[in-house]
């Protein structure tokens, strides 16, 4: 077998250490937020783990593969800190001003946009792992929908619609003006505009 054809043995990792593929997926969200995935290299990745290129490669066989690995958990995260916020007992409205707070603190940019943006790097079937995590994020807030619906709390909403519209509204906490500037200077005064436009809609209090 030549050098080149060898398969590389599974990097080292000490005992007690965060598992080397879970720092490079941590590692990579952190620098996808902050940096935009396009500027993002595979060796920046390498370097920040303090780990070789190799390594990175022996668990992510290329960009687009982390990327995904990397979009997930990150959905993953947000599915069930959306699931703890919304066991709290609190009234509906206050607990999603709480995520929606949370949220454009932890991520700033626009997920829906990014993932569409995505569509020209990824495959179909990448494209389709990531979908079913944001599902799961869906699916947590149609559960708690339709649940104070058939409380009472809120009237008689569809649960998915509502979801996705409640997910779209989330989005615009990223906006900018022409400028550059954030449309919101705070994200705790958005999280209240964006929910009492969905708990209001064009007949505010």
């Amino acid at each position: 077998m030549s050098p080149k054809s060898k398969p590389l043995g599974r990097p080292r990792v000490s005992e007690g250490d965060t598992p080397l593929n879970q720092k490079i997926l941590q590692t990579a969200i952190g620098l996808y937020l902050s940096r935009g995935f396009e500027t993002v290299s595979m060796d920046d990745i390498a370097k920040e783990c303090q780990v070789t290129k190799a390594s990175v490669y022996y668990y992510f066989p290329s960009k687009s593969d982390l990327l995904t690995a990397s979009m997930v958990l990150l959905m993953d995260n947000v599915r069930r800190a959306t699931l703890q916020r919304l066991s709290k007992p609190a009234p509906l409205r206050e607990r999603l001003i709480d995520i929606t707070e949370a949220h454009l603190k932890a991520i700033d940019f626009d997920l829906h946009s990014f993932m569409r943006k995505m569509e020209a790097t990824l495959s179909e079937e990448q494209m389709q792992t990531m979908r079913k995590a944001e599902q799961g994020i869906l699916d947590a807030l149609e559960a708690e929908f339709d649940k104070s619906a058939a409380s009472g709390e809120i009237g008689p909403v569809n649960g998915r619609i509502i979801a996705r519209a409640y997910t779209s509204l989330l989005m615009m906490g990223h906006a900018r003006d022409a400028d550059g500037a954030k449309m919101f200077p705070h994200e705790s005064e958005a999280a209240v505009q964006i929910v009492d436009i969905l708990w209001r809609g064009l007949f505010p209090a």
